[in-house]
């Protein structure tokens, strides 16, 4: 009897005519099918939209916005990935050692990490701010970005991407080297890397310390 009733609700506005019926495609404003619509609707709901010229006009190398092309996304290899591939690795976070690592976490929310921000913060003069608890990567990346005059944002972005590509590397020394950096010498690393490209465009550098 609820099933009857549920159905009742469906279907008790619908106007039945004489007229034959009709196919309708709904991924067109037309109705009509097409090859492309058809592509495009295999990927609704895989994947989120975001800005990826904030990525791409990024004052950074290309290796670095490669490779934040793949963070914002989720993409890179952490150890949920893995595992979800049945790849053999240790789950846990190689920077904090204590929570299962995931790019969010890993970069973001990770002990190691928000200190790491939180120097950037400072040297900055808090153009970059640290992330808050929680947030997931892509809305991270939108939200520091998104209202920031052009410029601004380039410099941002940059910095945003040279951290959390340090951040990586750090773990990659861990777990593929069984190195490992301290907090100021992650932070000495950060600054090289955004001098020297600034050096090299400029001929000037944020101070040092």
């Amino acid at each position: 009897m609820a099933d009857f009733v549920s159905l009742w609700d469906v279907v008790q506005d619908i106007q039945l005519t004489d007229q034959p019926d009709q196919i309708t495609w709904k991924w067109t404003a037309n109705g009509e099918y097409t090859s492309k619509s058809a592509y495009s609707a295999q990927f609704l709901g895989s994947y989120r939209n975001f800005h990826g010229q904030y990525i791409w006009k990024a004052e950074s190398e290309g290796k670095h916005k490669f490779f934040a092309w793949l963070l914002v996304q989720s993409k890179i290899l952490t150890a949920d990935k893995l595992m979800s591939r049945h790849w053999p690795c240790n789950p846990v976070c190689s920077l904090c050692n204590h929570e299962q690592e995931t790019a969010a976490h890993l970069v973001l929310h990770c002990h190691f990490a928000r200190q790491i921000w939180d120097k950037l913060a400072d040297w900055s003069e808090h153009l970059v701010t640290p992330p808050q608890p929680g947030i997931r990567i892509v809305d991270w990346w939108q939200k520091e970005l998104v209202q920031l005059p052009n410029k601004t944002r380039k410099t941002k972005a940059g910095l945003m991407m040279y951290c959390a590509s340090n951040l990586w590397k750090e773990r990659n020394r861990r777990v593929f080297e069984q190195t490992t950096k301290n907090l100021a010498e992650v932070m000495q690393e950060i600054k090289l890397e955004v001098n020297t490209r600034i050096l090299a465009v400029q001929g000037q550098s944020y101070p040092s310390t």
